[in-house]
């Protein structure tokens, strides 16, 4: 029998693709000319409608989130997602500085509120994942709910809610495409939507252009910092390797490999590096097959780390950062290194944990807490995704996540064993892995294109045990 099975409905065979190709053309009802027209005209109509009685496009939101939801099933999901990504990446360093300190809605906010729309009609029309989609939703509810009782009620106050609401709700997105998103797809998504931002990092760290940060001139891409863009192009890297030893050994996705490596190297970020080494280790230890295999992705992992060490700002780095004194850390004003600062940032932020240790004081209030002659630190975000969700969920909130990472890694672990997905969901469990670690000294999370990316291959993996993906040539079914 085929490593995968037929869906209902579908008349697929591996032996006959044109059928399959058929099937799949006539069982999904195509989204045409005529009916996008209409839905354009319709939302320039309700937007007009809001701006003439209110002066202000908000009127005519709901109306438009109702419309977008009716018609989730009929858009084209995968260009969708791809274009929605790339927008994301484009404008992502175009967000003013004190972005965490306001609730105006920007395009980063509208794409957000769309994921969010586009979830909730295929989640209703398609059912799948409907019970994990709730108890996300109802944790966010909850904390969102603290914020606004300790900080009061403002756009600002659900910012982060509405944020952490929208990967979940591409990872809903994703569960729900019947395999039009499977891990194929979704890392083909992640190569091209990041390739600007990849080529402009390195354009950056030819002209010695990038961001100044302590002195050093870091590459950013289109990113808003250069540990995000580490950590993007992290994933892609991963992505890239995957496709390339697993999926289907094309020259392309090789050149894409290299030219992730080579924009995270040009980041200098070394959270980024020790990230996608974690990854690298991960998914060469997990991988099935000889050990040869399995020592070449580790020897992979040890040429980044050493083309890192041959540059003369990494060497740098390192060095610097290998100097950290501790008893720096104890004040701003003489911490040595960006570890120290760190120590110290954790340091200021335990007595805000110790104001509501079990419950904590709600999403957000991490990040936008402004900054004072007392307390210079608190404008500024903590670094620790694990401390930062400690002071706004307390120990309660903390340990349901944990509880859900645990939950998550075990799922990953069974598809494993799901056959002809090319290693697919070790892949997932790398991916996994180096977030969890770089959530240790970065704001892992709290980078929506990071979390977005890891949202599309994660949920894609996990797609894999419902029969909505078998890919034994290539074809996603």
């Amino acid at each position: 029998m085929s490593a995968w099975s037929p869906q209902p409905g579908l008349l697929l065979s591996p032996s006959r693709p044109a059928d399959r190709l058929r099937a799949i053309r006539f069982s999904v009802r195509r989204f045409d000319r005529r009916s996008a027209l209409w839905l354009t005209c319709l939302i320039f109509v309700l937007v007009a409608q809001g701006a003439a009685i209110t002066q202000s496009y908000l009127l005519a939101a709901p109306l438009i989130g109702v419309l977008v939801i009716a018609l989730a099933t009929d858009i084209p999901i995968v260009p969708f997602v791809g274009w929605a990504l790339l927008a994301r990446l484009l404008v992502e360093g175009l967000s003013p500085a004190n972005s965490n300190h306001t609730g105006s809605l920007n395009l980063t906010g509208f794409i957000a509120v769309l994921f969010i729309a586009v979830a909730a009609g295929l989640l209703l029309r398609r059912r799948q994942g409907v019970w994990p989609t709730a108890v996300a939703t109802l944790w966010l509810c909850l904390w969102t709910a603290i914020a606004i009782k300790s900080h009061g009620e403002s756009a600002e106050t659900v910012r982060e809610g509405v944020r952490e609401a929208s990967i979940i709700a591409l990872a809903v997105i994703v569960y729900n495409s019947r395999g039009a998103l499977s891990v194929p797809v979704v890392t083909r998504l992640i190569q091209l939507a990041g390739i600007i931002s990849a080529l402009l990092a390195l354009y950056q760290f030819g002209t010695h252009t990038g961001e100044d940060v302590v002195g050093q001139i870091r590459s950013y891409g289109t990113f808003a910092h250069p540990n995000g863009a580490a950590m993007y192009f992290a994933i892609a890297t991963m992505a890239s390797l995957w496709r390339y030893i697993d999926y289907r050994r094309r020259r392309f996705d090789a050149c894409c490999a290299l030219l992730y490596a080579a924009g995270l190297i040009t980041t200098f970020s070394l959270g980024g590096l020790a990230s996608l080494l974690v990854m690298l280790t991960t998914y060469g230890a997990l991988r099935p097959g000889s050990f040869r295999l399995k020592v070449g992705a580790c020897a992979v992992a040890g040429l980044v780390l050493i083309a890192f060490v041959a540059t003369p700002l990494g060497a740098e780095r390192i060095e610097q950062e290998s100097a950290t004194s501790l008893a720096s850390a104890q004040t701003r004003g003489t911490a040595n290194t960006s570890l120290a600062w760190r120590f110290w940032k954790w340091q200021t932020l335990i007595p805000e944990w110790e104001k509501a240790p079990l419950f904590g004081q709600g999403l957000g209030t991490t990040t936008t807490a402004e900054g004072s002659s007392e307390n210079v630190g608190a404008g500024q975000v903590p670094h620790n995704e694990y401390l930062r969700y400690l002071v706004e969920t307390g120990v309660v909130g903390l340990a349901i996540l944990l509880w859900a990472a645990a939950l998550l890694i075990r799922r990953i672990q069974q598809r494993r064993r799901t056959p002809g997905t090319y290693n697919a969901a070790t892949l997932g469990m790398a991916i996994v892995a180096g977030c969890l670690f770089n959530a240790l000294g970065d704001n892992t999370f709290l980078y929506s294109t990071t979390s977005y990316a890891a949202a599309l291959i994660v949920a894609a993996v996990l797609a894999l045990s419902s029969g909505a993906v078998r890919f034994s040539t290539g074809t996603t079914t």
